[in-house]
């Protein structure tokens, strides 16, 4: 790898809000491909397998997906943040675990950011990583009360985008995700409402 270029990180953190359209969308294969190809581990706090998984299960927008979450973190295509999964970090991971659960706890309580939001910004935090997120709402939050916030953060449409860029996604894969948000009136960047990806 070139000087001049970081490494990739060990980690990507997501968050509920990402999560549920990458499985709403059935993109999911975009996070093997990080993990393949990229060597960028797709992970989850264990607030946001709870929170996805019960709007799977409850969710008229996302119910009957519940297999795509499950198969997900059985392949570790998607892996949840403990001490078992940072084990690649050698002898500090037990450390960073407890920091990472810390950090949530005081992000959720003190700062009031949703519970899965925390610990996502936590894990970031504490990893130094990126994050994707869509809830810039929660960022501002965090960047108001002067709390760390590793960049580039991503959002569902970045991760969409990259997949197109590497012949992941074709454009009309990436219209038919665009179309599929559309339906299940979730949202979708001004940009892409109300035209096609390629437009």
């Amino acid at each position: 790898m070139s000087a001049n270029r970081p490494d990739n990180p060990l980690f990507l953190p997501i968050d509920t809000s990402v999560l549920l359209q990458l499985i709403a969308t059935d993109t999911v294969a975009i996070l093997r491909l990080l993990r393949a190809d990229y060597k960028i581990q797709p992970a989850i706090a264990a607030a946001v397998e709870a929170e996805t998984s019960t709007l799977l299960s409850t969710s008229r927008k996302f119910m009957g997906r519940q297999e795509q979450l499950k198969k997900a973190l059985s392949n570790n295509t998607i892996i949840c943040i403990d001490q078992h999964s940072l084990g690649c970090l050698g002898s500090c991971a037990e450390t960073m675990a407890k920091q990472i659960d810390s950090e949530g706890q005081r992000l959720y309580l003190h700062v009031g950011v949703g519970r899965g939001e925390a610990f996502t910004h936590a894990a970031s935090s504490v990893l130094r990583v990126p994050v994707a997120t869509n809830d810039t709402s929660a960022v501002n939050r965090l960047l108001r009360s002067e709390e760390i916030i590793f960049r580039p953060v991503l959002r569902f449409w970045d991760i969409i985008v990259f997949a197109h860029q590497v012949g992941q996604l074709t454009e009309t894969q990436c219209d038919k995700v665009r179309q599929g948000l559309v339906r299940l009136a979730d949202r979708i960047p001004q940009c892409f409402t109300g035209r096609a990806y390629s437009a």
